[in-house]
Formats: C-alpha cells, sequence, structure tokens
C-alpha cells in the first residue's frame, strides 16, 4: 500500500461507493467491515435473505435512476406500496390522516371532526407536536403522530422541529381526509407510493454492483484517527496514510471523535447532536397469507414500531412456502432497549396476528443498528453546520444520511455520493 493519495473515501456505504465509482484520479476506500455495504447489507439464512431493517429504493431523481437501472438492469422488481397501520386492534391504510376507515366509530369521529376544526383556526407552530396539532388536530394527534413518532424518534414530538418532514408526512387535504373516513380505499400520498427492490441477493445485491467498479477498496481496515495538521490517517491495522482530501460516510460524531486537532466550536457543536438507534429482528416463518408491505405500529403496547414482509418486495428472499419479516424497535438515552426485546417481539408478531405462535418461528437474526435517526431537536441545525462547514473548509466532505446528519433516503445518499464526485473532479 502506498503511504500517499491525494483522496482518501472513509466508509463503504452506499454514498461513499457511489463517489469512489465516478472518481477516476488517485484514490482508496477504507472500510472498517470485512466487507463494504454499511447498513444496506444482507446476510444470508438458511435460504432467508435478511436485510439490516427494510431498504427499498424510491426513486424521482433521473440520474440515480439511470445509476440504479444500469446497475441492476434484469435484478428489479418494481411495487407500489401496500403500507397499513395497527392500532386499535385493526388495521387501517397509510397514511392514517387520511384513512380512518376501519377504526372503531367514535375514534373516526374524532379524528375527523379534529381536522375539520383544525382547518379553521390557524395555531403556533414552533415545534412538530404544534404542527400536528394545526393540521391534523387532536384526534390524529393522539391516535397516530405523538404515539408512532415518540416511539420512532424517542422523544416527545414537542422536542422535534419540522425540519425533518419534507415530503416524509403527507397532508391531504380535507375531500381526501371525508374520503378515507367514509370507505376503504388505496391512497397513493407520499414520497414511497411505489418502490424498487432486487429481485434476488437482498438490498446488498446494489452495493456489490457498486462496489465492482470501485478500483480500489480496502476492508477490513478502518479508519482510526485523522490527523489534519500532517493530513494522515491512522488505520485499525497500524498502518498510516497520507491524503490530500477525504469523503467520509462514517457517522458526524464520530468524524468528530477521530479527527484532531479541532475548534473547541466543532467539539461542542457535536456534543449537541442526538441520535436513536434501531434493533431489528428477522425472522423466517411458516407461510401467511398476506400482501402487505410493511406495518406501522404506535403506543406503548407493543416494542416494535414498525414490522414488514420482505418476501413481498420479492419472493425471493425467503424460501418457497416460507415468509420473510423483518422488525424495528427503536431504543435510545431517552428510551432504553428493554431487556429480553428478542422475545417480547415475537409476543407482539403473535398478538397483532402476524405470526401464530412461537412454532412458526424457523430461523431469526438479530442487528443492532447504533445510529438509526439523527434526532431533529433545536440543537441539531446550528450544530450539525458548525461541524460541516468545518470540515469542508479542511477538504473532508461528509456525505450520506448519517455523514450528513439528516433523515434521507437510499436516493438522497446516492445522489450526494454522485455530486461529491463531480466536485472532486473539478
Amino acid at each position: 500500500m502506498q503511504s500517499f493519495y491525494e483522496t482518501v473515501f472513509i466508509g463503504g456505504g452506499i454514498s461513499c461507493l457511489a463517489a469512489a465509482r465516478r472518481f477516476r484520479g488517485d484514490s482508496i476506500l477504507f472500510e472498517r467491515e470485512d466487507r463494504v455495504g454499511g447498513l444496506c447489507r444482507t446476510e444470508e439464512v438458511r435460504g432467508f435473505s435478511f436485510d439490516r431493517t427494510g431498504h427499498l429504493l424510491h426513486l424521482r431523481n433521473q440520474r440515480v435512476e439511470r445509476l440504479v437501472g444500469s446497475l441492476l438492469e434484469g435484478n428489479l422488481v418494481s411495487r407500489i406500496r401496500n403500507s397499513w397501520i395497527y392500532s386499535h386492534g385493526a388495521y387501517t391504510r397509510y397514511p392514517f390522516q387520511s384513512n380512518f376507515y376501519g377504526l372503531p366509530p367514535e375514534v373516526v369521529t374524532e379524528c375527523l371532526l379534529g381536522v375539520v376544526r383544525a382547518q379553521k383556526k390557524k395555531q403556533s407552530q414552533k415545534n412538530f407536536a404544534d404542527w400536528v396539532l394545526s393540521t391534523f388536530g387532536e384526534g390524529v394527534a393522539r391516535h397516530f403522530m405523538f404515539p408512532y413518532n415518540q416511539k420512532l424518534w424517542t422523544v416527545p414530538p414537542r422536542r422535534l422541529t419540522t425540519e425533518w418532514m419534507g415530503r416524509f408526512v403527507p397532508r391531504p387535504d380535507l375531500e381526501k381526509v371525508i374520503a378515507g373516513a367514509l370507505a376503504d380505499a388505496h391512497d397513493a400520498a407520499g414520497y414511497n407510493a411505489f418502490f424498487l427492490y432486487p429481485r434476488t441477493g437482498g438490498i446488498e445485491s446494489l452495493v456489490r454492483a457498486l462496489a465492482a467498479d470501485v478500483k480500489n477498496a480496502v476492508c477490513g481496515a478502518g479508519v482510526k484517527s485523522i490527523d489534519l495538521k500532517k493530513r494522515r490517517l491512522t488505520l485499525t491495522t497500524g498502518d498510516r496514510v497520507g491524503f490530500g482530501r477525504l469523503v467520509t460516510c462514517a457517522p458526524l460524531p464520530e468524524l468528530v471523535k477521530m479527527t484532531r486537532p479541532l475548534p473547541d466550536r466543532v467539539r461542542q457543536a457535536a456534543r449537541k447532536l442526538r441520535w436513536s438507534s434501531v434493533y431489528n429482528l428477522n425472522l423466517g416463518i411458516r407461510r401467511e397469507d398476506t400482501d402487505r408491505h410493511w406495518v406501522y405500529v404506535p403506543g406503548d403496547r407493543f416494542a416494535l414500531y414498525r414490522f414488514g414482509y420482505a418476501s413481498n418486495f420479492s419472493e425471493r428472499t425467503a424460501p418457497r412456502g416460507k415468509t420473510n419479516v423483518y422488525t424495528e424497535v427503536a431504543y435510545s438515552r431517552y428510551r432504553p432497549l428493554a431487556r429480553g426485546i428478542r422475545s417480547r417481539v415475537i409476543r407482539d408478531l403473535i398478538e397483532i396476528g402476524a405470526i401464530r405462535s412461537k412454532k412458526d418461528v424457523l430461523v431469526t437474526q438479530e442487528n443492532r443498528l447504533k445510529y438509526a435517526y439523527a434526532i431533529y431537536d433545536r440543537n441539531r441545525s446550528k450544530a450539525v453546520s458548525t461541524c460541516l462547514k468545518f470540515f469542508e473548509s479542511k477538504d473532508i466532505y461528509p456525505v450520506g444520511r448519517y455523514g450528513r446528519w439528516e433523515y434521507g433516503t437510499m436516493e438522497d445518499a446516492l445522489l450526494q455520493g454522485l455530486e461529491v464526485s463531480k466536485r472532486l473532479k473539478k
């Protein structure tokens, strides 16, 4: 290994892979794990292809569409979203705020009246909770928006800003809300109304296709420290490598930890970054007939906030006659992970009716994702801006969901990789 590279990519997440694939200059990519992919990894267990939670391709950008299409040509399936909410002992369609049909009559009445009343008066929107109340009213807030988002982010909705919402929270008009209270109808609202997924190989098939054209990638060698004065990296292998510039998809708090020297303002900003983690239990089960893709679960009665059927993304993720189920439980310093969580999740699935009994479970596979959701509290925006401005002034370019500390999709990560590659070439 030579001792200096003009450009070094830190981490083998899809944003860095997309950038490294396009960049043809003097470069190298270092990945701490035994293979690239980050969270977009797939484990093969007794005929089941288990992703690290649900990873779907919601594509709108033409450049990313062309990239994914060329990488996975002949290995993509397209699906129209079939997602649901489980609450009050019933399944209702997503999004909750425009699909009250199937809920108990008193809940339908409360939610519908809440939406109507919210439209008649303007309220303060200082935080996410205020926004929900002023947009959908108290019924939707109480029965879904507040309990679900508290489970996902692990902090009260009033501690969240509205910066993350964008395309992620559908805002149906009153006509659609009323129609969805009177009848069961498919709703194509939201950014994820349709999606693509690999036919075979799970989500890691995209990673392998990206990595195939990366000319110089070294796995099993993570970056331990970054010396800005000497422009030198120390690797977990003990090797030292000089660099001209860096592209990193490492989580922003980890980038700050490994970099020296740093101004006090950057260290203090990084201390304000908060996140929630995810416990992911994947299960291979005996066949259950359902065409659902995923289900949101609000409220504290159940530990999981979402579960889904990967074998409905592609039947190749499970042996014939079996079903591939993934589950997600959020936890953080504010909401610790309960003991015995594996057994708790299986009990939840039985009570919800997703599986009949423990005997249905043929195989399980667990993952703990330390960094899952960057918490959008009032400190996040300024803290992230301070960190990113400093690193970019030193020719260090964070990319991806965790590098830029944001709530984004796989498409966003790929696009950032393409953009930074263009920037490097210039």
